[in-house]
Protein backbone atom coordinates (compact mmCIF):
# COMPACT_ATOMS: atom_id res chain seq x y z
CA UNK A 1 0.00 0.00 0.00
CA UNK A 2 2.99 2.27 0.80
CA UNK A 3 4.27 1.38 -2.24
CA UNK A 4 1.39 2.13 -3.83
CA UNK A 5 0.89 5.75 -2.58
CA UNK A 6 4.78 6.65 -3.39
CA UNK A 7 4.27 5.44 -7.04
CA UNK A 8 1.33 7.77 -7.50
CA UNK A 9 2.71 11.30 -5.53
CA UNK A 10 5.48 10.41 -8.00
CA UNK A 11 3.54 10.23 -11.24
CA UNK A 12 1.68 13.73 -9.54
CA UNK A 13 4.87 15.70 -9.12
CA UNK A 14 6.71 14.73 -11.72
CA UNK A 15 4.70 16.99 -14.40
CA UNK A 16 4.97 19.64 -11.60
CA UNK A 17 8.43 19.50 -11.62
CA UNK A 18 8.49 19.72 -15.39
CA UNK A 19 6.76 22.67 -15.17
CA UNK A 20 8.53 24.30 -12.29
CA UNK A 21 11.81 23.75 -14.40
CA UNK A 22 10.51 24.95 -17.39
CA UNK A 23 9.27 28.44 -15.47
CA UNK A 24 5.62 27.95 -16.34
CA UNK A 25 2.85 28.47 -14.44
CA UNK A 26 0.74 25.57 -12.18
CA UNK A 27 -2.49 27.40 -14.00
CA UNK A 28 -1.32 25.62 -17.25
CA UNK A 29 -1.04 22.56 -16.09
CA UNK A 30 -4.35 22.68 -14.15
CA UNK A 31 -5.92 23.68 -17.47
CA UNK A 32 -3.92 20.37 -19.18
CA UNK A 33 -5.93 18.50 -16.64
CA UNK A 34 -8.91 19.65 -17.02
CA UNK A 35 -8.46 19.54 -20.87
CA UNK A 36 -7.65 16.14 -20.62
CA UNK A 37 -10.40 14.69 -18.60
CA UNK A 38 -12.98 16.63 -20.15
CA UNK A 39 -11.55 14.85 -23.81
CA UNK A 40 -11.52 11.99 -21.49
CA UNK A 41 -15.10 12.02 -20.14
CA UNK A 42 -16.27 13.31 -23.86
CA UNK A 43 -14.90 9.46 -24.85
CA UNK A 44 -16.20 7.64 -22.15
CA UNK A 45 -19.53 9.52 -23.14
CA UNK A 46 -19.15 8.49 -26.72
CA UNK A 47 -18.87 4.98 -26.45
CA UNK A 48 -21.83 5.04 -24.11
CA UNK A 49 -24.59 2.77 -25.94
CA UNK A 50 -27.25 5.20 -27.81
CA UNK A 51 -30.00 3.44 -25.19
CA UNK A 52 -28.26 3.93 -22.17
CA UNK A 53 -27.77 7.98 -23.17
CA UNK A 54 -31.14 7.57 -24.26
CA UNK A 55 -32.61 6.67 -21.02
CA UNK A 56 -29.86 9.09 -19.47
CA UNK A 57 -31.35 12.15 -20.86
CA UNK A 58 -34.95 10.97 -20.36
CA UNK A 59 -33.88 10.69 -16.88
CA UNK A 60 -32.68 14.76 -16.94
CA UNK A 61 -35.72 15.62 -18.56
CA UNK A 62 -37.96 13.72 -16.29
CA UNK A 63 -35.73 15.75 -13.11
CA UNK A 64 -36.71 19.42 -14.45
CA UNK A 65 -40.35 18.07 -14.67
CA UNK A 66 -40.02 17.23 -11.15
CA UNK A 67 -37.90 20.58 -10.03
CA UNK A 68 -40.95 22.85 -12.32
CA UNK A 69 -43.46 20.42 -10.47
CA UNK A 70 -41.85 21.45 -6.75
CA UNK A 71 -41.80 25.48 -7.85
CA UNK A 72 -45.51 24.88 -9.14
CA UNK A 73 -46.38 23.78 -5.44
CA UNK A 74 -43.93 26.69 -4.07
CA UNK A 75 -45.64 28.89 -6.04
CA UNK A 76 -49.52 27.80 -4.44
CA UNK A 77 -48.00 28.40 -1.18
CA UNK A 78 -46.73 31.51 -2.17
CA UNK A 79 -50.56 32.33 -3.65
CA UNK A 80 -52.40 30.71 -0.14
CA UNK A 81 -50.26 32.80 2.14
CA UNK A 82 -50.85 35.72 -0.21
CA UNK A 83 -54.73 35.29 0.42
CA UNK A 84 -53.82 35.01 4.25
CA UNK A 85 -51.87 37.91 4.48
CA UNK A 86 -54.77 40.12 2.07
CA UNK A 87 -57.06 39.08 4.76
CA UNK A 88 -55.47 40.40 7.14
CA UNK A 89 -54.70 43.58 6.13
CA UNK A 90 -57.92 43.92 5.05
CA UNK A 91 -59.16 43.08 9.54
CA UNK A 92 -56.49 45.79 10.12
CA UNK A 93 -58.04 48.51 8.09
CA UNK A 94 -61.45 47.50 8.90
CA UNK A 95 -60.11 47.56 12.70
CA UNK A 96 -58.36 50.74 12.26
CA UNK A 97 -61.42 52.59 10.24
CA UNK A 98 -63.28 51.52 13.38
CA UNK A 99 -61.15 52.29 15.75
CA UNK A 100 -60.64 55.86 13.76
CA UNK A 101 -64.20 56.73 14.35
CA UNK A 102 -64.54 56.17 17.61
CA UNK A 103 -61.96 58.43 18.63
CA UNK A 104 -63.19 61.20 16.30
CA UNK A 105 -65.98 60.59 17.96
CA UNK A 106 -64.87 60.62 21.33
CA UNK A 107 -62.82 64.01 20.64
CA UNK A 108 -65.92 66.15 21.62
CA UNK A 109 -67.37 64.11 24.60
CA UNK A 110 -63.60 64.09 26.28
CA UNK A 111 -63.54 68.25 25.35
CA UNK A 112 -67.23 68.46 26.70
CA UNK A 113 -66.07 67.03 30.03
CA UNK A 114 -62.93 68.60 30.54
CA UNK A 115 -64.29 71.79 30.35
CA UNK A 116 -67.71 71.28 32.53
CA UNK A 117 -65.17 69.36 35.04
CA UNK A 118 -67.32 66.24 35.16
CA UNK A 119 -66.45 62.87 36.25
CA UNK A 120 -68.68 60.79 35.14
CA UNK A 121 -69.00 60.25 31.52
CA UNK A 122 -71.27 58.40 29.30
CA UNK A 123 -69.47 57.11 25.79
CA UNK A 124 -70.35 54.11 23.51
CA UNK A 125 -73.54 52.65 25.81
CA UNK A 126 -70.68 52.57 28.67
CA UNK A 127 -70.19 54.58 31.42
CA UNK A 128 -66.96 55.68 32.12
CA UNK A 129 -65.38 58.27 35.30
CA UNK A 130 -63.19 61.10 33.56
CA UNK A 131 -59.56 59.47 34.38
CA UNK A 132 -60.89 55.80 33.35
CA UNK A 133 -61.89 57.05 30.02
CA UNK A 134 -59.18 58.92 29.33
CA UNK A 135 -57.28 55.56 30.28
CA UNK A 136 -59.65 53.88 27.66
CA UNK A 137 -58.68 56.29 25.04
CA UNK A 138 -55.02 56.47 25.69
CA UNK A 139 -55.39 52.64 25.21
CA UNK A 140 -57.32 52.80 21.71
CA UNK A 141 -54.74 55.54 20.50
CA UNK A 142 -52.03 53.11 21.64
CA UNK A 143 -53.45 49.94 19.70
CA UNK A 144 -54.36 52.22 16.50
CA UNK A 145 -50.75 53.34 16.36
CA UNK A 146 -49.58 49.55 16.98
CA UNK A 147 -51.84 48.15 14.51
CA UNK A 148 -50.85 51.45 11.93
CA UNK A 149 -47.33 49.89 12.12
CA UNK A 150 -48.84 46.42 11.72
CA UNK A 151 -50.56 47.67 8.84
CA UNK A 152 -47.78 49.71 6.96
CA UNK A 153 -45.73 46.40 6.97
CA UNK A 154 -48.39 44.18 6.25
CA UNK A 155 -48.74 46.18 3.40
CA UNK A 156 -45.37 46.34 2.04
CA UNK A 157 -44.92 42.37 2.55
CA UNK A 158 -48.21 42.01 0.27
CA UNK A 159 -46.69 44.27 -2.32
CA UNK A 160 -43.35 42.33 -2.39
CA UNK A 161 -45.13 38.92 -2.22
CA UNK A 162 -47.36 39.50 -5.02
CA UNK A 163 -44.23 40.93 -7.22
CA UNK A 164 -42.63 37.74 -6.38
CA UNK A 165 -45.21 35.88 -7.19
CA UNK A 166 -46.08 37.63 -10.27
CA UNK A 167 -42.25 37.61 -11.71
CA UNK A 168 -42.20 33.37 -10.17
CA UNK A 169 -45.03 32.89 -12.79
CA UNK A 170 -43.44 34.18 -15.58
CA UNK A 171 -40.22 32.30 -14.82
CA UNK A 172 -42.44 29.19 -14.96
CA UNK A 173 -44.26 29.46 -18.03
CA UNK A 174 -40.59 30.18 -19.31
CA UNK A 175 -39.24 27.07 -17.67
CA UNK A 176 -42.23 25.26 -18.75
CA UNK A 177 -42.48 26.51 -22.33
CA UNK A 178 -38.91 25.90 -23.08
CA UNK A 179 -39.23 22.28 -21.30
CA UNK A 180 -42.03 21.66 -23.78
CA UNK A 181 -39.78 22.94 -26.74
CA UNK A 182 -36.52 21.30 -25.29
CA UNK A 183 -39.03 17.56 -24.99
CA UNK A 184 -40.36 18.21 -28.90
CA UNK A 185 -36.63 19.19 -29.88
CA UNK A 186 -35.62 15.55 -28.38
CA UNK A 187 -38.25 13.65 -30.06
CA UNK A 188 -37.40 15.23 -33.31
CA UNK A 189 -34.03 14.97 -32.94
CA UNK A 190 -34.70 11.08 -31.94
CA UNK A 191 -37.20 10.70 -35.29
CA UNK A 192 -34.24 12.21 -37.56
CA UNK A 193 -31.90 10.02 -35.70
CA UNK A 194 -33.67 6.76 -36.70
CA UNK A 195 -34.53 7.86 -40.27
CA UNK A 196 -31.52 8.78 -40.90
CA UNK A 197 -29.90 5.34 -39.70
CA UNK A 198 -32.42 3.28 -42.07
CA UNK A 199 -31.20 5.56 -44.51
CA UNK A 200 -27.86 4.57 -43.95
CA UNK A 201 -28.20 1.07 -43.74
CA UNK A 202 -30.52 1.42 -47.04
CA UNK A 203 -27.80 2.89 -48.96
CA UNK A 204 -25.27 0.60 -47.88
CA UNK A 205 -27.62 -2.27 -49.37
CA UNK A 206 -27.42 -0.65 -52.73
CA UNK A 207 -23.80 0.33 -52.57
CA UNK A 208 -23.28 -3.65 -51.73
CA UNK A 209 -25.54 -4.69 -54.67
CA UNK A 210 -24.05 -1.86 -57.32
CA UNK A 211 -20.73 -2.99 -55.96
CA UNK A 212 -21.52 -6.88 -56.23
CA UNK A 213 -24.00 -7.63 -58.83
CA UNK A 214 -26.00 -10.74 -58.60
CA UNK A 215 -24.61 -13.87 -61.19
CA UNK A 216 -27.45 -14.96 -63.14
CA UNK A 217 -25.20 -16.61 -65.73
CA UNK A 218 -24.61 -19.85 -63.32
CA UNK A 219 -27.34 -21.87 -62.16
CA UNK A 220 -30.53 -19.29 -63.10
CA UNK A 221 -29.04 -19.24 -66.97
CA UNK A 222 -28.39 -22.73 -67.10
CA UNK A 223 -32.30 -23.73 -65.55
CA UNK A 224 -33.58 -21.29 -67.86
CA UNK A 225 -31.72 -22.90 -70.20
CA UNK A 226 -32.96 -26.09 -70.01
CA UNK A 227 -36.84 -24.93 -70.00
CA UNK A 228 -36.15 -22.65 -73.52
CA UNK A 229 -34.79 -26.45 -74.74
CA UNK A 230 -37.74 -28.34 -73.45
CA UNK A 231 -39.95 -25.54 -74.98
CA UNK A 232 -38.72 -25.71 -77.94
CA UNK A 233 -38.65 -29.78 -78.31
CA UNK A 234 -42.33 -29.81 -77.37
CA UNK A 235 -43.41 -27.18 -79.99
CA UNK A 236 -41.23 -28.96 -82.73
CA UNK A 237 -43.02 -32.51 -81.72
CA UNK A 238 -46.26 -30.60 -81.93
CA UNK A 239 -45.97 -29.40 -85.72
CA UNK A 240 -43.85 -33.08 -87.10
CA UNK A 241 -47.70 -34.26 -85.61
CA UNK A 242 -49.47 -31.92 -87.27
CA UNK A 243 -48.10 -32.70 -90.69
CA UNK A 244 -48.56 -36.62 -90.40
CA UNK A 245 -52.35 -36.41 -89.50
CA UNK A 246 -54.88 -37.71 -92.60
CA UNK A 247 -56.24 -35.36 -95.39
CA UNK A 248 -58.99 -38.31 -95.71
CA UNK A 249 -59.88 -38.01 -92.45
CA UNK A 250 -59.97 -33.87 -92.15
CA UNK A 251 -62.36 -34.25 -95.41
CA UNK A 252 -65.03 -36.49 -93.94
CA UNK A 253 -64.37 -34.83 -90.60
CA UNK A 254 -65.52 -31.77 -92.67
CA UNK A 255 -67.93 -32.90 -94.32
CA UNK A 256 -69.63 -34.66 -91.45
CA UNK A 257 -69.63 -31.25 -89.84
CA UNK A 258 -70.68 -28.85 -92.51
CA UNK A 259 -73.83 -31.43 -92.95
CA UNK A 260 -74.80 -31.31 -89.36
CA UNK A 261 -74.75 -27.45 -89.52
CA UNK A 262 -76.94 -27.45 -92.68
CA UNK A 263 -79.41 -29.55 -90.81
CA UNK A 264 -79.75 -27.45 -87.64
CA UNK A 265 -80.01 -23.95 -89.78
CA UNK A 266 -82.65 -25.61 -91.97
CA UNK A 267 -84.77 -26.88 -88.98
CA UNK A 268 -84.10 -23.34 -87.74
CA UNK A 269 -84.91 -21.52 -90.75
CA UNK A 270 -88.27 -23.61 -90.70
CA UNK A 271 -86.87 -24.69 -94.49
CA UNK A 272 -87.73 -27.92 -95.66
CA UNK A 273 -84.26 -28.15 -98.22
CA UNK A 274 -81.10 -26.02 -99.00
CA UNK A 275 -80.23 -26.04 -102.40
CA UNK A 276 -76.82 -27.94 -103.26
CA UNK A 277 -75.36 -25.04 -105.13
CA UNK A 278 -75.41 -22.97 -102.04
CA UNK A 279 -74.08 -26.38 -99.98
CA UNK A 280 -70.84 -26.21 -102.67
CA UNK A 281 -70.20 -22.66 -102.47
CA UNK A 282 -70.45 -22.52 -98.37
CA UNK A 283 -67.68 -25.42 -98.20
CA UNK A 284 -64.54 -23.88 -98.75
CA UNK A 285 -65.61 -21.58 -95.76
CA UNK A 286 -66.48 -24.56 -93.62
CA UNK A 287 -63.60 -26.25 -94.02
CA UNK A 288 -61.46 -23.39 -93.18
CA UNK A 289 -63.39 -23.43 -89.99
CA UNK A 290 -62.95 -27.35 -89.32
CA UNK A 291 -59.13 -26.72 -89.89
CA UNK A 292 -58.78 -24.03 -87.66
CA UNK A 293 -60.69 -26.44 -84.82
CA UNK A 294 -58.54 -29.01 -85.90
CA UNK A 295 -55.57 -27.90 -85.58
CA UNK A 296 -56.65 -26.00 -82.13
CA UNK A 297 -57.60 -29.63 -80.94
CA UNK A 298 -54.39 -31.16 -81.85
CA UNK A 299 -52.76 -28.64 -80.32
CA UNK A 300 -54.39 -29.28 -77.28
CA UNK A 301 -54.20 -33.05 -76.98
CA UNK A 302 -50.53 -32.57 -77.63
CA UNK A 303 -50.04 -30.20 -74.32
CA UNK A 304 -51.96 -32.48 -72.32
Amino acid sequence: MRTLLTLILTLLLVPVGFFFVADRPLGDLIELARAGAHLSVNGAIEQVPIEVRDRKLDHDVENQRRQLTDHQVALNLSRRELGLLEVQVLELEERGTRRQRLLAEAYPVLESAMAEERTDIEFAGSKYSLEGFQTHLDELLAEDQREARQLEIRRAGLAKLTASIADGERALSDMRDSLLALEQEIDLLRTRRNQARLEGQTLELVSAVAGAPLDFGSALGAEADQLRVEVDRLEAGNEARRSVVPAAGRTNRVAADWERLERLRAIHGGEAEVEAEDTVAALPEAWEVTFAIARTNNATAQLR
